[in-house]
């Protein structure tokens, strides 16, 4: 079982991911997060960074909790719990599933090779 604190380190990661892709196409997690394929890709990046880690699916779903939540300036935001509800009610919507399988995908290929920056996110933003 890891601690709260691996959890939250790798959390942050993928908040980074996110943040830094949304702040280069003038978005924020509002904003942003109304789109189906966008909750799909920030469930795909936490998703991927938790399996990166080895954690099993309850750590996992900790993961993609507290990656969304920090992604709100406070995350004691309702808006923040309301995006996590969104997500598991989109699983099966073809659009959240691009989204999530664009996200992960973004992770493995940074982690097989750093100069490759995540970047399909700031891609659809901004098309």
């Amino acid at each position: 079982m890891a601690d709260a604190d691996r959890l939250g380190k790798i959390a942050s990661i993928g908040q980074d991911l996110i943040t830094t892709q949304l702040t280069m196409a003038t978005q924020t997690p509002s904003q942003a997060l109304e789109g189906t394929w966008v909750l799909g890709y920030c469930i795909g990046i936490f998703d991927a960074l938790a399996q990166r880690a080895d954690l099993d699916d309850a750590e996992g779903f900790s993961v993609i909790t507290l990656g969304f939540l920090g992604l709100f300036a406070d995350p004691a935001d309702p808006e923040a719990a309301a995006f996590i509800r969104r997500s598991l009610d989109r699983q099966d919507n073809p659009r959240f599933q691009e989204g999530a399988t664009a996200g992960g995908n973004d992770v493995f290929d940074w982690v097989a090779d750093r100069t490759k920056a995540p970047n399909a996110l700031f891609e659809i933003l901004t098309r």
